[in-house]
């Protein structure tokens, strides 16, 4: 017998990243940055100042939108001509940057 715990009232669900980061999962994508993956939103258009996506030939890069161009995270410039055959894939809506480090002293 006994009485219900009163922290029952309190018990929250799990939390699920894949519905906070990726709250529809059938328009964005995954891409993997030299510092962990970045989560992109297909349905959002990118304005000027946000980062995007972009896909340049056959590798996907991070950079981000101007009005005139793109800027490369290596500080490269893409307008005019270069613009032809740049594939803008989403807006950035979320990095995963990695802590893992191979080499790390155990104290």
């Amino acid at each position: 017998m006994g009485f219900p715990s009163p922290a029952n009232d309190y018990v929250e669900g799990r939390i699920d990243l894949n519905k906070i980061l990726m709250p529809h999962p059938t328009h964005m994508l995954m891409i993997e940055t030299p510092v962990g993956f970045a989560i992109i939103d297909r349905t959002i258009q990118g304005q000027t100042g946000d980062k995007v996506a972009f896909q340049l030939g056959d590798y996907s890069q991070l950079g981000k939108l101007f009005r005139t161009g793109i800027i490369t995270q290596d500080g490269e410039t893409i307008d005019g001509d270069g613009m032809e055959g740049i594939i803008v894939l989403g807006k950035v809506t979320a990095e995963i940057v990695s802590v893992y480090e191979p080499v790390r002293p155990i104290i």
